[in-house]
């Protein structure tokens, strides 16, 4: 037990994404004997600034601006990175660590850890960003955790899960199309992608639209999940035109989505990787589309996912799929092998237990007077709630904006509106 009541700050940067996973961080971290607080993008910072935890897990080597780390770092605080979107390109691992932030070159060797999903990114930061191999663990992803693997739907009724990648046609914010497109220069090869996602997107929603109304018609229920940077009211369209056999989607977690629908459907991406790998049947619409892209690294990676799915050339065999009883998950030692090695899946010990060993042995020595400790934890606990209720006040009072608070309230964690579902609690108490 190396806890002795310290204190550990969770950041949560986005509710649809990260909830679950952080939230049973910080469980496992009160098991072992440590006070825990959960905070978001517009009060982690906030609290950070007058505040001095013990140790704070952020989910990005940005989340505070460069000077604040270190300024909490002298302060005595212990910093951390829990990453929270893997990739294997040179593009995306170079976003996710970038060299300077807001014109301030990165020392990412003030972190006191960096828990990275796979080894692309690992051996990435060991020989570009310098990192000391003492501070850089190859975890894997969190959500990849035995404690938040989901729960199998125990009934035999058809359920239709469309999970959705919209978010470039459908802003979590409602800002029209054009507020984009005005800012794009149409001359600029690298934001080709851009161009031709508006078209393949539109055509997708138009197909899985089409799906849909065939698949209700004929008496099926029909769960739609929207990607967490969507604006989830835009959806109410469907609700009104489809009724009662169509749900939105708004759980806290993919896995808990998961764990309510018998097949997933959609345009290929890599939202097909935790369906796959919980073993529920995946049916892919990329061959129905007309509308591709052109960039052949694109291509070859949206190729390697299609292997998860079922490939339907028209929407009548899409329903066909659907409606198949007891249909089985495709199956691809090509894409376990892929897997295996993008998450780090053979690793031996769980990623959030992980986190927990190396946290605590590396803050062990740290000794701070429990009585203290249990104050500063009730006094930051109310400073964080304090700040979840202004942030409130000021959407409904000062901007009285009940459309705004909703956007907020579908993407940013506060402890006024998102408490643990009993689906959580019940993964909580599995294992």
């Amino acid at each position: 037990m190396f806890s002795k009541n310290k204190i550990v700050v969770i950041h949560i940067d986005s509710i649809r994404r990260e909830y679950l996973s952080s939230w049973l961080l910080g469980e496992k971290f009160k098991e072992r004997g440590y006070n825990v607080l959960l905070s978001s993008r517009h009060s982690t910072w906030r609290l950070l600034k007058f505040f001095t935890p013990t140790i704070f897990v952020s989910t990005h080597p940005f989340t505070l601006k460069i000077s604040h780390l270190e300024n909490l770092i002298k302060r005595g605080t212990k910093i951390y990175v829990n990453e929270v979107e893997g990739t294997d390109n040179e593009n995306g691992v170079s976003s996710t660590y970038p060299e300077f932030y807001l014109g301030k070159k990165i020392d990412y060797n003030i972190f006191s850890g960096i828990f990275v999903w796979g080894e692309f990114t690992y051996n990435w930061l060991l020989e570009k960003r310098k990192v000391k191999e003492k501070n850089l663990f190859l975890n894997g992803s969190i959500r990849q955790s035995k404690f938040c693997r989901p729960i199998k739907k125990q009934d035999n009724e058809i359920v239709v899960g469309i999970i959705s990648r919209f978010e470039i046609i459908n802003t979590y914010d409602g800002r029209h199309p054009f507020e984009n497109l005005v800012s794009l220069d149409p001359e600029d090869v690298n934001l080709k992608w851009y161009y031709e996602r508006c078209a393949i997107d539109s055509e997708a929603f138009s197909i899985v639209v089409k799906l849909i109304k065939k698949l209700i018609e004929n008496g099926y229920r029909v769960s739609f999940r929207p990607h967490p940077n969507e604006n989830i009211a835009a959806y109410d369209i469907l609700k009104r035109d489809f009724g009662a056999l169509f749900t939105i989607d708004n759980s806290y977690n993919l896995n808990e989505w998961l764990s309510s629908v018998s097949i997933v459907l959609g345009n290929t991406s890599t939202a097909f990787i935790e369906p796959f790998m919980a073993g529920i049947p995946i049916i892919s619409i990329s061959k129905i589309q007309k509308f591709n892209y052109t960039d052949t690294k694109i291509k070859s990676v949206l190729s390697q996912f299609d292997k998860a799915a079922y490939l339907p050339d028209t929407i009548d065999n899409a329903y066909g799929i659907c409606t198949t009883d007891n249909l089985k998950p495709q199956n691809s030692d090509e894409l376990d092998i892929y897997f295996n090695k993008f998450y780090s899946l053979k690793n031996n010990v769980d990623p959030i237990e992980n986190i927990i060993n190396i946290i605590g042995d590396d803050t062990k020595h740290i000794a701070q007077s429990k009585s203290k400790m249990i104050n500063s934890f009730i006094i930051q606990y109310f400073f964080l709630l304090i700040c979840d209720v202004l942030l409130v006040i000021k959407y409904l009072i000062f901007e009285k904006s009940l459309n705004k608070l909703k956007i907020y309230k579908n993407y940013n964690y506060n402890r006024i509106f998102h408490r643990p579902s009993i689906y959580m609690k019940k993964l909580n108490h599995n294992i």
